[in-house]
């Protein structure tokens, strides 16, 4: 095989798993490999003749591109498994279906234009729709999201635990849509030719090691591959971080078009630079091709500025998975009860209705006055459990009056209010140890 013929097979395999391992979140743990699968059949039509490119389709990818994904996804899912159906499956589905109308509006198309002054003159290259799926992989160590060229996208198991809010979620979603739109893949080709033979033999060799090695030889083969890449990443500083900006602001962008804030995004990424500082990320220096989280985290507050959202506390209280507030129907102790929680965590027990309000109303109400206290920059201070620990109060509001029927499911009165006290005390240090990266 020449040179010319193995820049694209290189670039087919790393694409779909060096770059996108970096894509947005970070690898926490590499996943054990599954077990042996049947082999994975690609029963999808082919891909339909293209259309030259003219300036209204010039923003589609190319049969290459497309014919790229397709081939690095059949690898994927002979070595992952994908959930195709239940919770994950749905709330994937769900999501990606907004954050997806979103991308394909036309200010995100004429903004790729614009960016990179297309069509150029030249180009003559065939051009076929995207073909974006959205698909859950079996990872429950794993904290990451990525995508190919053409459109595939891959959600881990663990990254969606990690984000539980769907505002976070929907950011993770948008700034792989956007890798995919502004076709950062095809750039990825276009550096890589820059590279000698010998270079993108030891890449190919390094990435097909990974592959068939399944799951932990995936991960494992990415920083196989930024060792086989030291010379060539030595050139090409920049050029990670400047595709990881340009995708967190195209989904700043793109989910001002969505019911999703894109203050999730700065949230989630918050949490990944805790985890970062917790573990230590090592200053690669010009080797670092990537940003760092802390970086990211930076900018995306510049880029929200811009489009007009707030990034203040009160703003991402509103979308942050630690301050989620939700009523849930339970039955305990033979009674039907409405658990109150937060951030996931047992809040409080509502079991009885007070006056005319039934129990489901008064935890309602309950919900409704918590979540306007927090987005009141409500502090530690601001949290009291009165003498008898009948009562806590928010910034001098009841908001938890405990009645006999709460007190009997919980213990005590004093138990039910400390447990409340103690759980709005652990977000708000949460809180304080997401933003302190």
């Amino acid at each position: 095989m020449n040179r010319k013929n193995l820049i694209p097979l290189v670039a087919a395999v790393a694409a779909g798993l060096y770059l996108p391992q970096a894509a947005f979140a970070q690898v926490r743990r590499p996943a054990a490999p599954p077990p042996a699968a049947e082999p994975v059949k690609d029963n999808r039509p082919p891909i339909p003749p293209g259309v030259p490119t003219n300036p209204g389709n010039v923003h589609l990818p190319t049969e290459g591109e497309v014919k790229l994904g397709r081939q690095t996804s059949v690898e994927v899912e002979k070595h992952y498994k994908i959930i195709a159906s239940g919770p994950y499956h749905d709330r994937l589905q769900r999501v990606a279906a907004e954050v997806l109308r979103a991308m394909e509006r036309e200010e995100i198309i004429a903004d790729y234009k614009k960016t990179y002054r297309l069509p150029k003159r030249e180009d003559r290259a065939l051009r076929v729709p995207f073909e974006f799926t959205f698909k859950v992989v079996d990872a429950p160590k794993e904290v990451n999201a990525f995508s190919l060229a053409g459109g595939p996208i891959y959600v881990t198991t663990a990254l969606m635990d990690y984000a539980p809010s769907d505002h976070e979620l929907a950011g993770v979603l948008a700034h792989e849509c956007a890798h995919v739109s502004y076709h950062h893949v095809e750039q990825l080709v276009k550096k890589q030719k820059k590279a000698s033979a010998a270079q993108l033999w030891g890449m190919l060799a390094a990435v097909i090691a990974g592959v068939a090695g399944g799951g932990r030889a995936l991960s494992s083969a990415v920083p196989v591959l930024a060792g086989a890449q030291l010379v060539s990443v030595a050139t090409l500083t920049g050029y990670g971080r400047e595709l990881e900006h340009e995708a967190d602001r195209v989904a700043v962008v793109a989910l001002a078009r969505t019911s999703y804030h894109p203050g999730g995004m700065l949230t989630f990424m918050q949490k990944l630079a805790r985890d970062d500082r917790l573990r230590g990320n090592p200053d690669l220096g010009i080797y670092q091709s990537h940003p760092f989280t802390n970086e990211r985290v930076d900018a995306l507050r510049k880029h929200m500025a811009t489009a007009g959202f707030a990034a203040d506390q009160a703003a991402l209280r509103k979308v942050s998975s630690v301050f989620r507030v939700a009523a849930m129907p339970q039955r305990v102790q033979g009674r039907d009860v409405v658990e109150l929680r937060l951030g996931g965590n047992l809040l409080f027990i509502v079991a009885a209705g007070d006056g005319e309000r039934s129990a489901a109303e008064r935890a309602q109400n309950m919900v409704r006055q918590l979540e306007t206290l927090l987005a009141d920059n409500l502090s530690a201070s601001d949290v009291r459990q009165s003498a008898d620990g009948s009562v806590l109060t928010l910034k001098g509001i009841p908001v938890f009056r405990v009645l006999p029927e709460d007190a009997a499911v919980a213990g005590s009165a004093a138990e039910a209010t400390e447990r409340a006290k103690n759980e709005i005390l652990r977000a708000l240090l949460q809180e304080k140890l997401d933003t302190q990266y």
